[in-house]
């Protein structure tokens, strides 16, 4: 069903679906800036926009925060735990508002998930708590050392220019933020409406003018708090079946050559230094995205080639129990 409907999408609805990856522009019809690059009218990309909306081909299109510009952190934690406990365990993880990323993925362990909170909590003792009553139950704690990479953005065209503009993205320490940063940090994280005019909304919302929340998003985004504004695709929906990510065992001191090797490749997303530990001595992530299984694999096998990495593994997601945005400052509406 999804190769169909990608098979079915016109080549201007292709461009548009890798324009909508990039960078919105702060202008203030962007969609009508998008559509000029498409040769499409303002109003055909937004028709098209919400269609692919309610299809499931786009998830949202949001304003994707860096958690440590914002005084938060993140880490990936890796859970073992026997197939019987996996149903309730996910749904106890999934419950936690720090959740964004949950998978079931093929290895023993089994339970791959994106916790963050705020930089005063304790990562051991939430989790102690999460997994309170749950046996048998092992995990791992595997924090970011280093980014390489971080932008999906899938080809539709044949065109050399799918690779994210953003690719690159270094998250940067935590941004001194305004209480009126705050309030547009809360606004934003409900994502992008999709009309004519989007900024103006926003910007009635705040009560500020349009040109005030230009110089705002700018600002944070210079300073690293915010990384790009961009659609998210439902990347099965679209063809994309095959999402694998590759861990490599790379010695230190090849890390950074390694890294922006990967990082180089348009079939990868994602691409992290991460903590090594006794138990998984893994230390550089890919993750990388194809319409095939077996074509995931060989571009990972090339990868490791190109590295000299002769230990590494893929792990295939298996299902997908959450992915969504984690909600920054929700405290400020209890004030």
């Amino acid at each position: 069903m999804e190769m169909a409907l990608q098979q079915d999408l016109r080549e201007d609805e292709k461009h548009l679906l890798e324009e909508i990856q990039r960078d919105i522009p702060l202008v203030t019809h962007p969609f009508e800036y998008i559509g000029n690059r498409c040769g499409i009218s303002e109003e055909g990309v937004i028709k098209k926009l919400e269609c692919f909306t309610e299809q499931g081909i786009i998830r949202e299109l949001s304003v994707i925060f860096n958690a440590v510009g914002l005084g938060y952190k993140s880490t990936l934690v890796a859970v073992k735990t026997a197939e019987h406990a996996i149903d309730t365990l996910s749904e106890r993880i999934n419950r936690h508002p720090g959740v964004s990323h949950n998978y079931l993925r093929e290895n023993q362990y089994n339970i791959w998930f994106t916790l963050t909170l705020k930089q005063d909590c304790d990562f051991s003792g939430e989790l102690k708590k999460l997994f309170d009553g749950i046996h048998p139950v092992e995990y791992l704690v595997l924090p970011s050392l280093k980014t390489f990479k971080i932008g999906v953005h899938l080809p539709f065209t044949d065109k050399k220019h799918v690779q994210s503009d953003h690719a690159m993205f270094q998250p940067k320490k935590e941004v001194k933020l305004s209480e009126l940063d705050k309030r547009l940090v809360l606004c934003l994280q409900h994502g992008l409406p999709i009309v004519a005019m989007p900024w103006e909304k926003i910007a009635g919302e705040l009560k500020i003018d349009e040109q005030t929340l230009f110089y705002r998003i700018h600002r944070l985004k210079e300073a690293g708090a915010i990384k790009r504004i961009s659609a998210v695709l439902r990347h099965r929906r679209v063809g994309f079946r095959a999402n694998g990510m590759a861990c490599f065992q790379v010695p230190q001191h090849r890390i950074d050559t390694a890294g922006r090797c990967l990082a180089r490749y348009p079939e990868v997303s994602h691409c992290y230094q991460r903590q090594t530990c006794p138990e998984w001595r893994y230390s550089l992530y890919a993750m990388v995205h194809k319409k095939q299984k077996e074509d995931c694999v060989s571009i990972i096998d090339e990868m490791a080639r190109k590295i000299s990495c002769n230990d590494f593994l893929v792990l295939f997601s298996v299902k997908e129990f959450k992915k969504a945005r984690v909600k920054y400052f929700l405290e400020q509406l209890e004030e």
